[in-house]
């Protein structure tokens, strides 16, 4: 199962990308935000609802495995995006990707995958004393 979620349009915000950096150990740059920077568009409303809608559906919990981050160009402080998203679910092993492309003039700045592992809520309490 693949959905595309509608084009969302993001920025980098000067503040929020030196509090990341500070935030992962890194020094802030003066001009580019830190690399993982894009994993705080992946909480905008728009796609964490409907990262949770899957789970709820899936009755699962979501648990960050992977993630990679490709770049054409560095994300500039200040510059605004098009974040386009797809989620995708897999069966074997049971996960979520959430696939992101960010763009910027029609031209392809970034990729971004990050893979959610679905824990089937169940299991979570198999080890809960009766």
């Amino acid at each position: 199962m693949a959905l595309e979620l509608p084009r969302l349009r993001v920025a980098v915000d000067a503040e929020r990308a030196a509090a990341f950096a500070r935030e992962t150990g890194l020094t802030p740059a003066p001009d580019r935000a830190p690399l993982a920077y894009p994993a705080v568009w992946l909480t905008a409303p728009q796609i964490y609802g409907a990262v949770q809608q899957i789970c709820m559906e899936a009755e699962s919990v979501p648990v960050h495995e992977q993630q990679r981050f490709r770049y054409a160009a560095p994300l500039r402080l200040g510059e605004s995006y098009d974040l386009h998203v797809v989620l995708r679910r897999e069966e074997a092993p049971p996960r979520l990707s959430v696939e992101a492309r960010i763009e910027t003039a029609g031209r392809q700045v970034a990729h971004i995958e990050t893979k959610l592992r679905l824990v089937p809520r169940a299991l979570l309490h198999k080890g809960d004393a009766a």
